[in-house]
């Protein structure tokens, strides 16, 4: 069976100061904002590797920026990123389920109603 792709701490931490960005980051200022205010500070290395990490998870996007990168979320919050790493798991069988539970649920289906006219 495979499982779902969870964040780790320090990918969390890295997606929620992208989410919060006004636009794409370089590594440098992703490091810089996430050490504010650290007691121990994360290293330059260790936040290319985790933002290189979620580039290959489908979390980020990566474009070039002079001789680096810049990093832009994929998704908007945590449950599009949850949703997303559903969706790449299992696919099909993943909205098969979901449509089953929303079945047996009016109050599911009446919020599904709203969400698809909005």
């Amino acid at each position: 069976m495979t499982e779902v792709t969870m964040l780790g701490r320090l990918e969390t931490e890295v997606m929620g100061v992208l989410w919060a960005a006004s636009g794409p980051m370089t590594v440098r200022e992703v490091l810089d904002a996430l050490n504010e205010g650290r007691k121990d500070p994360a290293a330059y290395t260790t936040v290319l590797t985790v933002l290189s990490r979620l580039v290959d998870k489908g979390a980020l996007t990566r474009s070039e920026a002079g001789r680096g990168h810049r990093y832009t979320p994929a998704v908007p919050d945590e449950a599009a990123l949850a949703v997303e790493d559903v969706l790449r798991t299992y696919g099909d069988s993943a909205v098969s389920h979901f449509l089953e539970r929303a079945a047996d649920r009016p109050d599911l289906r009446e919020r599904l109603r709203r969400l698809a006219e909005s």
